[in-house]
């Protein structure tokens, strides 16, 4: 999505890389360390590029999602009257002091989140954010769209049907994943999203 946003010539954009992914140090560091400071390392970073005013996001999976949803808790302002992108949210804890809490802050503060979801058997049937989108989804809640994606009939397209990975965690096919290419549909469709904002 990078080079798509930046030729739009409307779009500055920043890659977050959090403590305990990518191994950028050099060294391993315990992941759960972005649980705990993720919307403080999102605002110190916004600050030091001398950001004044709300953003847009592209958030992936768990731990782009959830750093994100966990600083809309803290730091709503960073958001006011924008748009984001979520795909394939897989949130288990929304970092909230109650459940309704975060659609409390999307109403009040008018955060629109678009949810882009690539189903598979493990993420839509056990996740608890997709539950909870598809819940909001239901309820007509106008601040949270979920949009469920056929991979190979829609925006995405199918790169390799299956690929060999090792400790992917408790999903049900223990060694595969799938890797999808962006189409240039998908992305577009990206792009309207955040200049609505």
């Amino acid at each position: 999505m990078t080079e798509p946003l930046c030729n739009r010539g409307l779009y500055s954009v920043i890659l977050v890389d959090l403590p305990g992914f990518g191994q950028s140090s050099g060294r391993d560091l315990n992941q759960a360390s972005w649980k705990r400071h993720a919307p403080e390392i999102v605002v110190a970073i916004l600050s030091s590029f001398h950001i004044r005013k709300p953003v847009n996001v592209i958030a992936t999976c768990a731990g782009g999602s959830a750093t994100i949803v966990r600083t809309i808790n803290r730091y709503p302002l960073w958001f006011r009257d924008r748009n984001l992108v979520f795909t394939n949210s897989v949130i288990g804890d929304f970092g909230e002091s109650k459940v309704g809490d975060f659609e409390n802050i999307l109403t009040q503060f008018n955060i629109h989140i678009v949810v882009h979801w690539f189903p598979d058997q493990d993420h839509t049937h056990h996740c608890v954010a997709y539950k909870r989108w598809n819940k909001l989804r239901q309820s007509g809640f106008r601040h949270l769209q979920l949009i469920d994606f056929d991979p190979v009939k829609q925006t995405s397209q199918l790169v390799y049907p299956e690929v060999k990975v090792s400790n992917i965690g408790r999903c049900a096919s223990k060694d595969k994943a799938t890797v999808y290419q962006l189409s240039d549909e998908y992305i577009q469709q990206i792009i309207n999203t955040l200049s609505q904002s």
